[in-house]
């Protein structure tokens, strides 16, 4: 087995590990380069969908995406379930007809009360070319930050709402849209959190799902979101990585944000994704 930093202050790539949950301390192994590197990335692993599941499912428990769909794409909505025998499972396809449409820096549902803590992608199948996806290190950002505007951060709250990322699914359909709101109303994050299992400070917020500071003027609202969200961008703080068919990586959906890289049109991407449950986050 062989491994090797990806990036500066995030990101290790594992070669020549078999990710087989019957291995003895195959949990422990797996969570403690996350909680090291904050994502991993695992080479040649080429699982059938139930031997995936099973193999996330030794991790943490799996959580299934509230906005499911058994179609390849909803307008506005790009995951779908693949599976109807693994609803955990959560496709991301595109194709000539079906592009790529995140690419945005995200953490996956922030705008869950308690954000899933880590998610899993498996590369099924990629592109000759393009596709790559980026990682951000958000403790570093936070770290970069000088005293006098950590302290002016400490405190505040972010709204998190998904409307604004799925809005477009729900034309001509205000009743659905209605219930969804009561069954997943906006969520109030700290802007800054210690991480709930290494207590380490970083930036909990990002421009798909933060959509207010509270307590403050839309004007200072919008100055402070975009000074966070745009630490996401800088290179510094960044891994990027080429994905090959049989990739998997974990990463520490509280910790990161991550970008997919849509440079692949008109090539197929098919990659498949498993969100860990979250930890109450304060």
């Amino acid at each position: 087995m062989a491994r090797s930093r990806l990036g500066t202050h995030l990101g290790v790539v594992v070669d020549g590990y078999r990710m087989d949950p019957a291995v003895p301390g195959f949990r422990d192994f797996v969570l403690e380069l996350l909680l090291q590197h904050k994502v991993v990335f695992f080479k040649n692993q080429h699982f059938s969908p139930a031997t995936f599941a099973e193999m996330v499912g030794q991790l943490g428990k799996k959580e299934v995406h509230p906005f499911r769909s058994d179609a390849d794409v909803i307008p506005g909505i790009s995951p779908f379930q693949p599976y109807p025998e693994h609803p955990e499972i959560t496709g991301i396809h595109h194709d000539e007809k079906i592009t790529g449409n995140l690419n945005a820096w995200h953490s996956d549902l922030n705008w869950r009360e308690v954000p899933p803590f880590a998610s899993v992608l498996r590369a099924v199948r990629t592109p000759p070319q393009g596709g790559d996806t980026v990682w951000a290190n958000m403790a570093k950002a936070y770290d970069s930050l000088s005293d006098s505007v950590k302290s002016e951060l400490d405190e505040l709250r972010v709204v998190h709402d998904w409307v604004q990322i799925y809005r477009s699914a729900f034309k001509d359909k205000e009743e659905e849209l209605r219930r969804m709101q009561e069954r997943f109303p906006a969520q109030s994050h700290p802007l800054v959190l210690a991480h709930p299992l290494t207590g380490e400070k970083l930036l909990f917020s990002n421009k798909v799902s933060g959509v207010r500071i509270e307590g403050v003027g839309e004007e200072e609202s919008r100055r402070v979101l975009d000074l966070v969200h745009r630490l996401a961008w800088r290179p510094e703080f960044q891994c990027r990585f080429p994905w090959e068919e049989g990739d998997v990586a974990i990463w520490d959906n509280i910790a990161t944000q991550h970008y997919a890289v849509s440079d692949y049109w008109p090539h197929v991407r098919k990659m498949e994704r498993i969100i860990l449950e979250g930890i109450p986050i304060k």
